[in-house]
C-alpha cells in the first residue's frame, strides 16, 4: 500500500514536470527572427534619385552611398557601469568627465531592459533586438551554445563580412559563446567567479597597450568584470568601488591617448584613413545592494560615452559638481547603439534591429547624407514592422516620388487610420525627403523629425508587441499541470491513517484546518497581482505573525502562550533584518547598520551564532544519550558506540563551523572590525587550510562526514526490538540533519545573514518543549501538519511551512532576478562546473527554506508517538507539499498566460514564474526525495 501510493505520487509529479516543460517551451521560446543577414542589396533606392518617368531603373545596391566616418572601433564594456558611476558627483572617473566637459565626448544614459544580466544585454547591444527572457537563465550556463548568434544577424558579423574587419576580444567569455568564429584574437575570462575583483580585470588590461599599439586590428572589444563583482560582493558603496572606477578611468585615458596618437600617424601616412571611434558603455547597472536582473531604475540606467576624432559634444563651462547632472536624465534606449554604429561604419543594419540612430552622432554628415542614412534606417525598421504584421503593405517608392509634389507633407492629408499609422508615418517621411530634394519648402530638420517620429513609434510598439508565444504548447502545459494538481488533491484526500485527507465524507467534517485553507486560497489569488508578487514578503510576514497570534488565542497553557509570544518577538527581529521587495528595498534595516557603522557587532554576532549552535547541539546530545535506555533493547556496546558517534559529530560540527567562520573573515576582511590581528591567531589557524578555496572544500567534506556519523548514530539508536528505539533513531536523525547543515549555511551565507540562523534555531526550539533547557514539559501532540483538533488553531508544522517561505525573503531575497546572490555560488570552486555552481547557487539563495524544511521533518518526528505514525505523517506532509506547489504552479501558469501582453509581463510575472520553477524543480523535488526516504525507510 505504501509503495503503491508512493509510485502514484511519483507518476503524478513526473506528469507535472512534463506539463511544466510544455508551458516553458510555449512561454519562453527562443526568439523568432527574420532569417539571414542583411546585405547592401537590401537597402532601398535613394528616394531623391528615383526616376519617376519609369524609363530607367537601377539595382538597389547602386544607390548605396559610402558614408562611413570611421574605420576602427574600440568598445570598452564595463560590467554593471551605472550612470552615476560616470556622470555623478561622487564618480572617480575624472578623466572621462573632463572629456565630457570639454566637448571631446558625447554621453548618454543608456536604458537597458529586463532582464538586466550580461548575455541578453550583449545580444541587445549587438543585434538591436529584445532578447528572450530565458537568456537570463542561459546566462548562468557557460557551456550553453543554443543562445549563440552564429546564425542571427548582428553588428559584429556585418563588420567582419561586409567590411572585412579584424575583430579581437578580451574579457568576459560570454562573447565567445555568442559569436563563435568572429574573433581573431581572444582571451576570455569567466564572469562568474565573483570573488575575484582584481585578476579578472588585470587579464584584460594587460592586452590594452600591446594589442592597440599594433596595426593589425580594426575592432577591439574589452569587457571588464571587476566593478560588477565588487557590486555583488559588497554593493555600490563598497570602499573598493571608487578605486575600481579610478582604475577604469585610467584605462579610458590610455585607450584615448593611444588611438588619438595612432590616428594622427595614420592620417599622415594615408590621406584616406578615417579615425577610430571609442565607445565606453555598460551592459546593465546595479541596485542599492549591488545586484541586478530586474527593471528598477538603478538596474537599467547604464551609460554610453562616445570618444574620438569627429565627436563634438557640447562643452560645459560649469566646472561645479553638478555639471554633468543633465546626462543622468539624457536617456536613450540601449539598442540605439546598433544602427548608430552600423551607419557610422557603413555596414548594413542587422535585419531584426529595433533601435533608432542617435541623432547627435550623425552631426558630421551633410544634410543630404544624413537624410539618406535615416531613410536606410527607417526602411530596415519598416521591414521588421512588416515581418511582425503581414497585413502591412509595402511602399512604392516610385509612386511616393510621383505624389511628393502634389501631396501636402503632413499625415493629416493621408489616410492614417489606427490600422496603418506606422506605414503612413513612414510614407510621410519619404515624401518630405523627396520634397526636400526637390528644393520645396520642406526643411531638412522637418524631414529628420518625420523619420525619427516613425522609427521611435515603431520601435516602441514592436518592443511591447506580442510575439513568439506558442499558445498551443502553453495550453497543453496548463492542461497537464491541472490534471496533475487534481490527481495530487485526490491522493491527499485518500485517507492513510487519521492524519491525512481534506474532507471526511463519513462525518461530513472538514479535516483540513481553516488557516490552511485560507492560506492556500489567499496565496493563489495573490499571484494575479503584480504588486503582491513584488511584495510577497509582506504576505508571508503577515501570515506567520497571524498564525502565531491564533496559537496564543487558542492556547490552553500559560507556558505555550509564553513560548509563542517569544516566537513573535523573535520573528519581528527577523523581518526587520533585510528590507526587500520594491517599495521598501532601499529603507534602513538591520543589515545596513551591521555592514556600516556596526561591523564589529556583526562579526561578534556571527561568532556567537556558531558558538550557540554548537553548545546547543552538545546539550542536545547529552539529553538524547540519557534517553538511550539500556533496558530498551540497546546493548552496552551500541551504547558506547553511540556516545563515540555523538562525540565525533560534535567535534566535526565545531571544526567545520570554525573553518566556515575563518573563511568568512578571510574573504570579507572580518579581522579588522574586531580589532584582532590575524597574526596573533597563527597557532590556532594552523589547523585551517591557507586558501579560502581549500577552506570551503574542508567544510564540504566535514558536512558529508557529519551526515554519515549522524546516520550511524541514528542506526545505532534504532537497534533493538523496541518501537521506541526506532522512533528515537528517527528523531535523532532529523535533528542531526537540521543542525548538521549549519556549517554549510555559515559558509554559503552573507556574513550579515548568519545571525539569522541563531534566531531561526531559537524559534524552532520554542516549538518543541522536549528540546528546551527551560520551559520544558511534556511533548504536545494535539496537532500535525495540516490538521488540528481545533479548526481555528494553526498546527506548529503549518506555521513552520509559512516560515519556509518567510525565511526566503528574510535573507534578503525577492521575486526579482536582481536579488539573486551569486557571491557564494563559487565557494571552493577552482574550475567552472555548471552542475556544482548551480547546486551552490541554489543552496546559498534557498538556505532559509532548506533549514526550515528540515525543521518540519524534525518536528514531525518529535510529535509522533511511533515510527508508524511518523511515516504516516511524513506521507501526508510530502503529499500536501506537492499539492501546495502544484496549485501555485497552476495558478501562476494561468496568470502568466492571461497576462502575456501585460506591461509587467517581463519585469514581474516572468521572473516570478522562473522562481516558481526553481521552487518546484529544486526545492520541492528535493523535499520529496528526503521525505520519501523517511516515509519508506
Amino acid at each position: 500500500m505504501v509503495w503503491r501510493r508512493f509510485c502514484l505520487l511519483l507518476v503524478v509529479v513526473l506528469a507535472e514536470l512534463v506539463g511544466l516543460g510544455f508551458f516553458i517551451k510555449g512561454f519562453f521560446p527562443y526568439k523568432k527572427s527574420i532569417p539571414g543577414f542583411a546585405s547592401r542589396h537590401d537597402q532601398p533606392q535613394d528616394i531623391t534619385q528615383i526616376d519617376i518617368s519609369g524609363i530607367g531603373s537601377a539595382a538597389p545596391g547602386a544607390f548605396v552611398h559610402e558614408t562611413a566616418q570611421y574605420d576602427r572601433l574600440v568598445i570598452m564594456l564595463v560590467d554593471a557601469l551605472r550612470n552615476d558611476f560616470v556622470f555623478g558627483n561622487n564618480s572617480a572617473m575624472e578623466y572621462t568627465q573632463s572629456l565630457l566637459r570639454g566637448g571631446q565626448a558625447v554621453g548618454f544614459t543608456a536604458k537597458a531592459l529586463a532582464p538586466t544580466v550580461t548575455m541578453p544585454r550583449i545580444k541587445a547591444l549587438m543585434t538591436g533586438t529584445m532578447p528572450n527572457f530565458l537568456d537570463a537563465v542561459l546566462n548562468i550556463a557557460e557551456s550553453d551554445t543554443s543562445s549563440s548568434l552564429k546564425y542571427h544577424d548582428n553588428l559584429l558579423w556585418q563588420l567582419k563580412h561586409q567590411r572585412n574587419k579584424t575583430i579581437n576580444m578580451f574579457g568576459d567569455d560570454t562573447w565567445l559563446r555568442l559569436f563563435p568564429g568572429i574573433f581573431s584574437k581572444t582571451d576570455g575570462t569567466s564572469s562568474f567567479f565573483v570573488t575575484d575583483t582584481v585578476e579578472v580585470d588585470n587579464n584584460v588590461t594587460r592586452h590594452v597597450r600591446p594589442e592597440l599599439e599594433r596595426n593589425d586590428w580594426d575592432v577591439t572589444i574589452l569587457h571588464y568584470l571587476g566593478l560588477d563583482h565588487i557590486g555583488h560582493l559588497a554593493g555600490p558603496n563598497s570602499p573598493l568601488m571608487r578605486p575600481k572606477q579610478k582604475e577604469m578611468d585610467n584605462v579610458v585615458k590610455d585607450i584615448y591617448e593611444i588611438i588619438r596618437r595612432q590616428d594622427i600617424e595614420r592620417t599622415k601616412n594615408d590621406s584616406g584613413a578615417k579615425p577610430t571611434l571609442f565607445v565606453l558603455l555598460g551592459d546593465h547597472a546595479m541596485n542599492e545592494i549591488g545586484n541586478h536582473g530586474g527593471n528598477s531604475k538603478l538596474e537599467t540606467s547604464t551609460v554610453f560615452v562616445f570618444m574620438g576624432q569627429g565627436i563634438r559634444g557640447q562643452p560645459i563651462a560649469d566646472e561645479g559638481k553638478n555639471a554633468l547632472s543633465a546626462l543622468l536624465a539624457r536617456e536613450v534606449p540601449q539598442i540605439n547603439l546598433v544602427p548608430t554604429l552600423a551607419l557610422l561604419f557603413g555596414v548594413p543594419i542587422p535585419k531584426n534591429n529595433l533601435g533608432v540612430p542617435l541623432q547627435e552622432l550623425l552631426e558630421g554628415y551633410t544634410e543630404m547624407e544624413r537624410l539618406r542614412l535615416l531613410q536606410v534606417a527607417a526602411d530596415q525598421v519598416f521591414g521588421v514592422v512588416r515581418a511582425n504584421d503581414p497585413s502591412v503593405d509595402s511602399v512604392d517608392l516610385v509612386g511616393i516620388s510621383r505624389r511628393a509634389s502634389s501631396l501636402a507633407a503632413d499625415s493629416g492629408n493621408l489616410d492614417c487610420s489606427a490600422d496603418n499609422v506606422l506605414r503612413c508615418k513612414y510614407i510621410v517621411a519619404l515624401e518630405l525627403h523627396r520634397r526636400y530634394a526637390m528644393a520645396d519648402s520642406v526643411s531638412a530638420g522637418e524631414t529628420e523629425r518625420a523619420y525619427y517620429d516613425f522609427m521611435e513609434q515603431a520601435s516602441e510598439e514592436l518592443s511591447r508587441a506580442f510575439s513568439g508565444y506558442n499558445l498551443s504548447a502553453m495550453a497543453k502545459g496548463i492542461l497537464v499541470i491541472g490534471i496533475a494538481t487534481l490527481a495530487l488533491v485526490a491522493l491527499l484526500q485518500i485517507r492513510h491513517g487519521r492524519r491525512a485527507g481534506i474532507f471526511d465524507f463519513k462525518t461530513k467534517r472538514l479535516v483540513l484546518s481553516i488557516p490552511a485553507l485560507l492560506l492556500l486560497a489567499t496565496y493563489v489569488m495573490s499571484n494575479s497581482s503584480s504588486s503582491l508578487i513584488e511584495e510577497e514578503h509582506q504576505f508571508w510576514y503577515f501570515w506567520v505573525q497571524t498564525m502565531l497570534a491564533l496559537r496564543i488565542i487558542t492556547s490552553s497553557s500559560a507556558r505555550d502562550t509564553l513560548r509563542t509570544g517569544m516566537q513573535m518577538a523573535l520573528f519581528r527581529i527577523i523581518r526587520a533584518w533585510n528590507q526587500t521587495g520594491q517599495s521598501w528595498a532601499g529603507e534602513i534595516d538591520i543589515r545596513f547598520y551591521l555592514n556600516s557603522s556596526h561591523a564589529k557587532h556583526m562579526w561578534s554576532l556571527v561568532i556567537a551564532t556558531a558558538i550557540i549552535v554548537n553548545l546547543y547541539v552538545h546539550w542536545l546530545h547529552l539529553r538524547l544519550r540519557r534517553r538511550a535506555v539500556l533496558g530498551a533493547g540497546m546493548s552496552e556496546g551500541n551504547f558506547a558506540r553511540l556516545s563515540m558517534c555523538h562525540m565525533a559529530f560534535r567535534l566535526l560540527l565545531g571544526y567545520a563551523s570554525f573553518v566556515a567562520l575563518v573563511y568568512q573573515m578571510e574573504r570579507n576582511s572580518g579581522w579588522e572590525p574586531l580589532g584582532v590581528s590575524r597574526n596573533t591567531w597563527t597557532l590556532v589557524l594552523m589547523c585551517v587550510p591557507s586558501s579560502i578555496a581549500d577552506m570551503a572544500r574542508v567544510v564540504y567534506i566535514c558536512v558529508v562526514l557529519i551526515g554519515a556519523i549522524g546516520g550511524a548514530a541514528a542506526w545505532l539508536r534504532a537497534q533493538g526490538n523496541k518501537e521506541t528505539n526506532q522512533l528515537a533513531g528517527t528523531q535523532e536523525a532529523t535533528l542531526d540533519m537540521l543542525f548538521g547543515m549549519i556549517p554549510l549555511l555559515l559558509l554559503l551565507s552573507r556574513p550579515h545573514n548568519i545571525p539569522l540562523f541563531a534566531l531561526f534555531s531559537s524559534v524552532f526550539v520554542l516549538f518543541s518543549p522536549p528540546l528546551l533547557p527551560v520551559f520544558g514539559g511534556a511533548r504536545s501532540r494535539d496537532e500535525s501538519a495540516l490538521i488540528s483538533s481545533h479548526s481555528l488553531r494553526p498546527s506548529k508544522i503549518l506555521v513552520q511551512f509559512c516560515l519556509v517561505h518567510a525565511s526566503f525573503f528574510a535573507l534578503g531575497n525577492s521575486n526579482s532576478l536582481a536579488s539573486l546572490d551569486l557571491s557564494n555560488a563559487y565557494a571552493g570552486v577552482s574550475r567552472y562546473n555548471e552542475g556544482l555552481v548551480g547546486v551552490l547557487l541554489f543552496v546559498s539563495n534557498w538556505a532559509g527554506p532548506l533549514w526550515w524544511g528540515a525543521a518540519i521533518l524534525a518536528t514531525a518526528a518529535l510529535d509522533s508517538s511511533s515510527r508508524k505514525e511518523f511515516r504516516q505523517l511524513v506521507a501526508g506532509l510530502v503529499t500536501a507539499a506537492q499539492v501546495w506547489q502544484a496549485c501555485t504552479l497552476l495558478s501562476l501558469s494561468v496568470v502568466v498566460a492571461l497576462m502575456r501582453t501585460h506591461l509587467f509581463i517581463w519585469s514581474v510575472f516572468s521572473p516570478r514564474y522562473l522562481y516558481q520553477v526553481v521552487w518546484f524543480a529544486g526545492y520541492h523535488l528535493l523535499y520529496l526525495t528526503f521525505g520519501s526516504l523517511l516515509w519508506l525507510g
